[in-house]
């Protein structure tokens, strides 16, 4: 079995050393190599590169990791590799707290000192980021990228395809719609609609995410 990482951007080193470190210790691929649909290197921090087109076309079984921090991008190449009935791998670090009564869905990657508590759902092609604390019961919907140090409490609920910036804070029960963006360091006391860039102490909508961009580069490269 292979594995491949979808997106050889700075998103995608850091699932490259996580993967590394989970198969030091589980051995469960033989290869680990990147998937990007901008670069044009053979090979990128010590490992393969390949285009889309030669993992699908190639031989024997492999799964692949969505490296990119744009949940919209994340949707998409999701969309495709289901499309290609491509099987997804989860990225489980060794140093990360998941409670057993948690359902993790596919093609999740929680990396280090992350904590997912007791009948919290990670939804499939989720992203957390080191040291993100998920609290009981609370649902992270599809395509969400959860960055570093954030602090989800219990009983929230965050919609598909939303984008969570570092060190944000979120009040126990709120609900964060689909398709938004939560600036860094915000605190969320009260519920934000689908669609919207919100920020602050309280967290209030700026404007709307008309764009579904996070980050002004290339967007394969997250």
């Amino acid at each position: 079995m292979k594995l491949y990482i979808y997106c050889a951007g700075g998103f995608g080193l850091e699932a490259m050393d996580l993967a590394r470190r989970v198969n030091d210790v589980a051995h469960q691929w033989d290869a680990i190599s990147f998937i990007d649909d901008v670069r044009l290197e053979k090979e990128v921090y010590g490992a393969s590169l390949f285009s889309f087109e030669e993992v699908i076309n190639s031989s024997g079984e492999y799964e692949v990791a969505i490296a990119n921090g744009e949940p919209f991008v994340r949707k998409t190449i999701y969309d495709k590799l289901n499309n290609n009935r491509v099987k997804m791998a989860t990225l489980l670090d060794s140093s990360a707290i998941v409670s057993k009564s948690a359902t993790i869905g596919d093609g999740v990657t929680i990396p280090a000192f992350c904590f997912v508590s007791s009948l919290a759902k990670i939804e499939n092609n989720v992203t957390l980021n080191a040291g993100t604390m998920i609290g009981h019961e609370a649902v992270i919907s599809e395509n969400c990228v959860i960055s570093s140090a954030v602090n989800v409490a219990g009983n929230c609920f965050i919609g598909k395809n939303t984008y969570i910036g570092m060190g944000c804070q979120i009040k126990q029960g709120t609900r964060i719609g689909e398709g938004a963006i939560i600036g860094m360091g915000s605190v969320v006391h009260n519920d934000i609609p689908d669609g919207v860039i919100a920020l602050g102490n309280p967290a209030r909508p700026m404007k709307n995410n008309s764009d579904h961009r996070v980050f002004n580069k290339p967007s394969q490269e997250g």
